[in-house]
């Protein structure tokens, strides 16, 4: 059987320029971090300038050149190597200084113990079949007093075996108004989703569902204190724009943790 985190690798390759183009255009998946999650990740890193920041899944780098933009030394990296070659493209046609490297995030033994003022996983450590190895390695590279921002699907509210209830029987709910409620079941156990990013995805993507109380334990256990949880909604300008994003507002679909290392 194919080790799970090489077949992650080999179906992030497929999807790779698929999912760049989205980011670049704001659609999709991509929406959903332009409009509800950029905001609330800078509001918790606060002012970077000159902090040596670790991109703990970077994807094609979008993020990690927002950090760059703002005036921080960034070092990026993914599983992914077709995501790497993306990223390095962009920073060639304009240069931020930005660090890219394929590597996993359960394994940083290219860096030092204590290396890193910050450290941030977008939306990436629920990717990680190996969670604790990799929020154990963030903490090792932290520098004391480090901070740790990472985010993921609610779980609470978005597991897999979750949907909208609509108001008129047999049709599917697109604007606020036809949800009646969220119908929300088997939170526990923890478990691995397969699933295709967009409905022609040229391979499934894998992550996994973890009940709040595995990050909470693992945080803990890693000597990483919880500072602050954000759960990011929209603001009414977005949705005066996209009603269907009021949902959020009844069930927030994304959490971010902020945690410091002791």
């Amino acid at each position: 059987m194919k080790p799970v985190v090489d077949e992650a690798a080999g179906n992030w390759e497929a999807i790779a320029d698929g999912w760049a183009e989205m980011m670049r255009t704001a659609t999709g998946p991509g929406q959903t971090r332009t409009l509800i999650l950029d905001g609330p990740h800078l509001e918790l890193l606060g002012d970077v300038r000159d902090k040596r920041i670790l991109d703990a899944g970077c994807g094609e780098g979008r993020f990690a050149r927002m950090l760059a933009e703002r005036g921080a030394r960034v070092t990026a990296i993914d599983l992914s190597r077709r995501m790497i070659e993306i990223a390095r493209s962009e920073e060639a046609k304009a240069p931020l200084g930005i660090e890219f490297s394929e590597m996993s995030i359960t394994h940083l033994s290219s860096f030092a113990d204590e290396s890193f003022d910050l450290a941030v996983a977008y939306l990436s450590i629920l990717d990680v079949e190996d969670h604790q190895a990799a929020i154990d390695e963030i903490q090792r590279v932290l520098k004391r007093g480090g901070r740790f921002i990472f985010s993921k699907v609610h779980p609470c509210f978005y597991p897999p075996d979750s949907s909208w209830e609509p108001r008129k029987p047999c049709t599917i709910p697109l604007l606020d108004k036809d949800k009646l409620y969220r119908k929300v079941d088997n939170y526990f156990p923890a478990r691995e989703i397969r699933f295709r990013m967009w409905p022609t995805a040229p391979a499934e993507t894998i992550n996994y569902h973890r009940p709040l109380t595995v990050y909470a334990r693992t945080c803990r256990d890693a000597g990483l204190l919880i500072r602050d949880i954000l759960e990011p909604v929209p603001g009414e300008k977005v949705l005066a724009e996209r009603d269907y994003l009021r949902e959020y507002l009844r069930a927030p679909a994304m959490i971010i943790f902020e945690c410091v290392k002791l």
